[in-house]
């Protein structure tokens, strides 16, 4: 008897476990930062992290990189990792295949500058991972990471004030999260200021995407 398996099952099959669960292998909480850089929020989460000497994966948008690269270099020079979240926040599903692979391509092209290396990391826009989306990600040899956690500035969670997002972070964070934050929201960087010194408190550890990514940081 024959055996009929989609491509939809064949890709899925190969996506690793970690990556669909959202965990990290990594023991401890890495602080990630979608849709930058914003020129008036950015610098300011880049002052809290470096205070508390934290450092954090900025998945950047190609066209925001384009309009301020002096922000790309301060990441880049304060030890964060710099990963790719397309060039305009488009999904698969919006543009096609063809059309995806090339804007996280322009992505590449655009960041590649700034570290003297070729960005390995990538976050789908919204998080949507399609047959198609995987496909142009693997096609520009890319690892996908995604999140186990939102702040909660946007989506589901967007009606609630800084302090309510606060109380729900503190109680459900744990180890090997990875946490979705927006550096373009006033509300992530009220949120940051509070949320690390009561993180570190209860004796929580963040890291280092050296440590939690050592095969693909290579700069």
């Amino acid at each position: 008897m024959g055996c009929v398996v989609s491509l939809k099952t064949v890709i899925k099959s190969v996506i690793p476990s970690w990556i669909a669960t959202y965990k990290m292998r990594e023991k401890g909480i890495l602080l990630t930062f979608d849709d930058g850089p914003s020129p008036d929020i950015t610098p300011h989460i880049l002052d809290v992290l470096k205070y508390h000497q934290i450092k954090a994966v900025f998945f950047i948008l190609g066209k925001q990189a384009q309009l301020y690269p002096e922000i790309i270099q301060r990441i880049v020079a304060d030890g964060h990792y710099i990963g790719n979240h397309s060039f305009a926040h488009k999904t698969a599903d919006e543009i096609g295949f063809k059309a995806y692979a090339n804007d996280i391509k322009h992505c590449q092209t655009i960041l590649k500058p700034f570290i003297a290396a070729t960005p390995r990391l990538f976050r789908p826009p919204q998080g949507k991972l399609s047959v198609s989306a995987w496909s142009a990600i693997q096609c520009n040899h890319m690892q996908v990471i995604l999140w186990s956690i939102e702040s909660g500035e946007w989506g589901q969670y967007s009606h609630q004030s800084v302090d309510q997002m606060l109380a729900r972070l503190v109680s459900e964070i744990q180890p090997h999260d990875i946490v979705l934050m927006h550096d373009n929201s006033s509300k992530v960087l009220l949120l940051l200021e509070k949320l690390i010194p009561i993180l570190i408190e209860k004796k929580h550890v963040f890291v280092d995407p050296k440590q939690a990514f050592p095969c693909v940081y290579k700069y």
